[in-house]
């Protein structure tokens, strides 16, 4: 929900993250996962822009330190066997996962959930959206989803909603409603 590509996500090593920079830390999206034939390889996030920091949010701040834990946990529970373990999303022995394999564990999240099937990248599009309904500028929203061009963040990522249609209705029905109450006849139509 961070707003992060499921490449950027598989790709992120702890190496990535400083726990002690700003409020909660921030995470460096300097590595992507991408699948290819019979494997995946490693390389640099999709575009120059899309290597980028982010603070964490008290929340992912807690839930990856929680990670990291348990990670160490399972490095000493296994030895020698243990893989690396450079990446923050891995198995149990250490190794990081194939970016489709993210991909099944979201729809087996959703299929618990008992919500809707969706898509792993439209957690991206939930992000840009919802930062977009508490009014943060487009182009934080652009720099924060690694965008290069914030028309097609706005085009892209930033979805309107029914329950804000109606407030923006709301809104409006009181702006008119007000103006209409405090000017005579004469002067709405002189002014129309």
């Amino acid at each position: 929900m961070s707003g992060l590509r499921r490449g950027e996500i598989g790709g992120l090593r702890w190496s990535d993250i400083d726990f002690d920079r700003g409020d909660w830390g921030v995470l460096n999206i300097e590595n992507n996962m991408v699948p290819v034939t019979g494997g995946v390889e490693e390389d640099k996030p999709k575009t120059e822009k899309s290597c980028r920091t982010l603070p964490l949010t008290r929340t992912l701040h807690d839930a990856l330190k929680k990670a990291h834990k348990v990670q160490a946990a399972e490095k000493l529970a296994l030895g020698k066997d243990y893989r690396p373990g450079t990446h923050v999303v891995c198995d149990e022995t250490g190794k990081s996962y194939h970016p489709d394999t993210l991909h099944d564990y979201w729809i087996a999240i959703c299929r618990k959930a008992k919500v809707s099937r969706i898509r792993l990248h439209d957690a991206r599009h939930t992000c840009g959206t919802l930062m977009h309904l508490q009014g943060v500028p487009i182009a934080v929203i652009a720099d924060w989803l690694g965008n290069v061009d914030n028309a097609f963040t706005m085009r892209t990522y930033v979805h309107s909603q029914n329950d804000e249609m109606f407030a923006a209705a709301r809104m409006l029905d009181g702006l008119v409603t007000n103006r209409d109450r405090t000017m005579s006849w004469a002067t709405r139509h002189q002014t129309v």
